[in-house]
């Protein structure tokens, strides 16, 4: 993935804070597109695109997980395949709870939601634990903050990061569910109790969005990290 000149990295040198973007589709997300000068290093994880290193970026092309394996990813019609994931759908749940769902979220999107989900093809995915890629790739750099966007697979890749979650990690902004629309995916308040075993506190919780209001995008943060890198997170938040 290459930046454009519009994202500024480490602009002037004055980037302080070590990314990591999980689903990086589109380079950096809101709200740290418009602060990438405060960014000093990317390293994003995007299975579908070509790996590449750039003086403040890598991109590695496989999927993150636990443990390192071999998985089903399951591709659906979606809006142009959105809303695959290494996850089944919960059709049997949507099914059950639908007269009631259907009235959550733009109706638009309950509407679409069977035809959406239709699955399109199962694909073998090569995963890696984070920490194992950290400790080959980048042994020395510090990484504060981390963008999960997996539809479903947050607590997964948070299982495999616990070496960097227990150290330089301060920052996490993760989308989280609150319905179970993909089986054995962990909800909201399942991920906020792991967390806090790591003193992450969640800070800000988005407004509800996607099919039926199901998912908030969700900041936390860890109250005894570095203050000075911990007020820019927040100043980026504005919480």
């Amino acid at each position: 993935m290459r930046f454009s000149s519009k994202y500024k990295l480490n602009h002037r040198g004055r980037g302080a804070i070590n990314y990591i973007d999980v689903g990086s589709v589109g380079g950096l997300p809101d709200p740290w597109r418009a602060n990438a000068d405060l960014v000093r290093f990317v390293l994003n994880f995007e299975p579908n695109v070509e790996a590449s290193r750039q003086a403040n970026s890598l991109t590695y092309n496989t999927a993150v997980w636990e443990i390192d394996a071999v998985l089903p990813f399951y591709v659906y019609k979606g809006f142009e395949n959105t809303g695959s994931s290494l996850f089944e759908q919960n059709l049997e749940y949507v099914k059950a709870n639908f007269e009631q769902l259907k009235l959550r979220g733009p109706s638009m999107l309950a509407d679409t939601w069977f035809d959406r989900s239709t699955l399109i093809k199962t694909v073998e995915l090569k995963c890696r634990k984070l920490d194992g890629i950290l400790a080959e790739e980048l042994p020395n750099t510090p990484f504060h903050f981390m963008k999960i966007d997996a539809q479903g697979a947050e607590y997964n890749i948070l299982k495999g990061s616990e070496t960097l979650l227990s150290g330089s990690c301060m920052g996490l902004h993760l989308e989280l569910f609150t319905l179970p629309l993909y089986k054995g995916a962990m909800l909201l308040d399942e991920v906020e109790k792991f967390l806090s075993g790591f003193g992450f506190r969640l800070v800000k919780r988005f407004p509800a969005h996607g099919s039926f209001d199901s998912q908030h995008d969700c900041l936390f943060v860890k109250e005894f990290a570095d203050p000075a890198l911990l007020t820019l997170v927040k100043k980026v938040y504005g919480v």
